[in-house]
Parts: C-alpha cells; sequence; structure tokens
C-alpha cells in the first residue's frame, strides 16, 4: 500500500512539474516574440525613418543652394556634382523599407531630378529662352520639394506608427511575465494544496480504520478476560468484576 501511495504521489508531482515547465515555456516564446517585435521596430525606426529623414534633409539642402544659384548669378554652384550627392542619396533612400506611398513620392522625386539635369543642361548650352528655362528649373525645384515635403510626413507617421506597435509588444509582454508568475504562484499553491490534504486525509483515514479495529477487537473478546489486579494474575468473569466492585 504505501509502494502504490508513493508512485501515486511520483506520478502527480511529474505531472504538476510538467505543467509548470510547459507554461513557462509557452510564456517565454510568446514573451520572446514580442520583445522581438519591439527590437524590430526599434531598428526599422533608425535605419528606414531617422536615416530617411536626414537624406531629406541633405537633399532639401541641395536644392535650396540650386534655387540661391538660380536667381543670383553671382553664387557659384557645381551643378554636376549636386546632381550625383542627389544621385547617391535617392539611390541609399531607395535602398530603405519603403511604403506604398513613399515609393511613389520617390519615384516622382527621381523622375523630376532627370527633368531637372535636362533643363540644366540646356541652360549651361544657352539652348532656347535663358528666362523661360529659369522658370522650368524653378518650376522643377518647386516640384521637387514638394516631393520631400510629402515624403517628410510619411517619415513621422511611420514612425509613431513603429513607436506604438514597440511599445504595445513591450506591454503585453509585461503584462505577459505578470500573468506567468500569478499562474506559478497558483499553479504552487494547489500543488500544495493537494499534497498536503492527501496526506491530512490518508493520515485521519489510517486512525480512524486503527479505532475501528481496536473498537471492534474488543467487542470480540470472550466474557472471560484476564484482568491484571492486587489479586493477581487471575481471569474473571464480569459477574466476579460487579461482586468485587460492591465488596
Amino acid at each position: 500500500m504505501a509502494t502504490h501511495i508513493t508512485l501515486r504521489k511520483r506520478i502527480n508531482a511529474v505531472l504538476a512539474l510538467s505543467i509548470v515547465f510547459l507554461l513557462i515555456l509557452v510564456t517565454n516564446r510568446i514573451d520572446q516574440k514580442h520583445v522581438d517585435v519591439a527590437q524590430n521596430s526599434v531598428k526599422e525606426v533608425y535605419n528606414d525613418r531617422v536615416l530617411v529623414q536626414n537624406y531629406i534633409f541633405s537633399i532639401s539642402n541641395i536644392l535650396f543652394a540650386k534655387q540661391l544659384a538660380l536667381k543670383d548669378s553671382l553664387f557659384e554652384n557645381d551643378d554636376d556634382h549636386q546632381n550625383r550627392n542627389l544621385e547617391q542619396l535617392l539611390a541609399d533612400f531607395h535602398a530603405t523599407k519603403l511604403t506604398s506611398k513613399e515609393a511613389i513620392h520617390l519615384k516622382s522625386l527621381q523622375d523630376n531630378l532627370e527633368v531637372l539635369r535636362k533643363l540644366e543642361n540646356q541652360k549651361i548650352q544657352h539652348e532656347g529662352d535663358s528666362g523661360l528655362l529659369k522658370n522650368k528649373i524653378a518650376g522643377t525645384l518647386a516640384t521637387m520639394h514638394a516631393n520631400l515635403y510629402d515624403l517628410s510626413k510619411i517619415q513621422i507617421h511611420e514612425s509613431r506608427y513603429l513607436t506604438s506597435s514597440a511599445q504595445k509588444s513591450l506591454d503585453t509582454s509585461e503584462f505577459l511575465s505578470n500573468l506567468e508568475i500569478g499562474g506559478l504562484i497558483f499553479i504552487g499553491i494547489v500543488i500544495q494544496f493537494i499534497l498536503f490534504y492527501r496526506r491530512k486525509k490518508g493520515s485521519e483515514s489510517y486512525h480512524a480504520n486503527r479505532r475501528k479495529n481496536q473498537f471492534q477487537s474488543t467487542e470480540n473478546r470472550s466474557p472471560n478476560i484476564p484482568y491484571p489486579s492486587r489479586y493477581g494474575s487471575k481471569t474473571f468473569t464480569h459477574n466476579s468484576i460487579s461482586e468485587i466492585c460492591k465488596n
């Protein structure tokens, strides 16, 4: 009987520990997934939004220099060098993770850069009306600034979205951690209750059966019961004991 109880307790302990292990494993994997999402969001904010904002700022400075050179003939400007810088910045921009709207505005910016290069070449070669070319170049630069403004708004929107997504993942991770701790505490209490309650119940059942057996053994005794007394070790009947008590 003792071996059977010990084996049952071992099985219960193994099952309880298995449940705890699975709970920890599952919550840990879910928690790790949310942490990974938060880390990827932070990396994406820097690689695809902060750096892109720097590209936009650099492109805007080049376009502003072109506008100054267009308005003031005394302002020296190297169009070829600036255009090469623009092409490199746009290539770096295109290598980042783009949204659908972002890709459309970036494509428009690249097309306008090609138009700008052609107009500047015509201006250098003195092809056509100089005033008309300046107006076309100014209009193209204004369009490119509008493209940059739209791209800048997208960066703000996407940065806000990524930050919110990272915060939600961190909040979910914290909630799961607290849930895991609470679950472990609850399981521990349940295990302790089961073990101690069964042990107490088994002990009470054992003592109850023992008292029952002693009582039944007493009832099954013969009428002639040996009682040690001052009269010596003799066997008395119930009647003899009653007579002695009367005397």
